[in-house]
């Protein structure tokens, strides 16, 4: 019998590997079925699609079912976020658009950072110029643009150094820069020390 949580799933560290579990189950049920379905055939229903997406996404981590970016650093060594945070990052450094759409669809934290360079999936798909996996990243909608990595690189240098891929960069600044003014933050190209 599942276990009744008073509050969030999330607020309790039971709660949130039954997060993580449900988590696996609903990522390798998608596996199962070849990470399908599609998000829609035109621009417009791929739009619509991730809206409903972030939504539902907002909803189940603020009624804690969804682990959000909050509890990331919490997480950073736990086995089960450890192992499901490698299939992302090798899907996103592999260009796997429909893995990568399936894991956020099933509630995976699209800012999920590797423990030891820090690159979030954005990162590693602009410098590896997957271009059809950096879209999905792009559309759902649920990205943090100003997030470095360990060297203090946003994905947008990611892009134009390694992915040599000015219009990605071009593309990805544009998005940090509009986060950056929303949130009230000088955005440099560095990190300072």
């Amino acid at each position: 019998m599942p276990s009744v949580f008073q509050g969030r799933q999330t607020d309790t560290a039971e709660g949130i590997a039954l997060s993580l579990a449900q988590l696996r189950a609903r990522i390798e049920e998608r596996r199962e079925k070849a990470w399908t379905p599609d998000p829609g055939n035109t621009a417009q229903e791929r739009k619509k699609h991730w809206q409903a997406v972030a939504a539902q996404h907002a909803q189940k981590v603020e009624a804690g079912e969804y682990i959000g970016d909050d509890l990331l650093p919490q997480l950073r060594g736990d086995k089960a976020m450890a192992g499901l945070g490698r299939e992302f990052l090798k899907a996103a450094e592999r260009g796997n658009a429909p893995m990568l759409g399936a894991f956020i669809e099933e509630g995976f934290p699209a800012n999920y950072q590797d423990r030891e360079t820090e690159e979030t999936a954005l990162h590693i798909t602009a410098a590896g110029r997957a271009r059809k996996a950096l879209l999905v990243l792009l559309a759902c909608g649920l990205c943090n643009f100003l997030l470095r990595d360990k060297r203090g690189r946003l994905a947008s240098e990611m892009a134009y150094l390694f992915g040599r891929d000015p219009a990605a960069a071009r593309l990805l600044r544009l998005k940090e820069r509009k986060q950056a003014e929303a949130q009230g933050i000088k955005l440099t190209r560095r990190a300072r020390s």
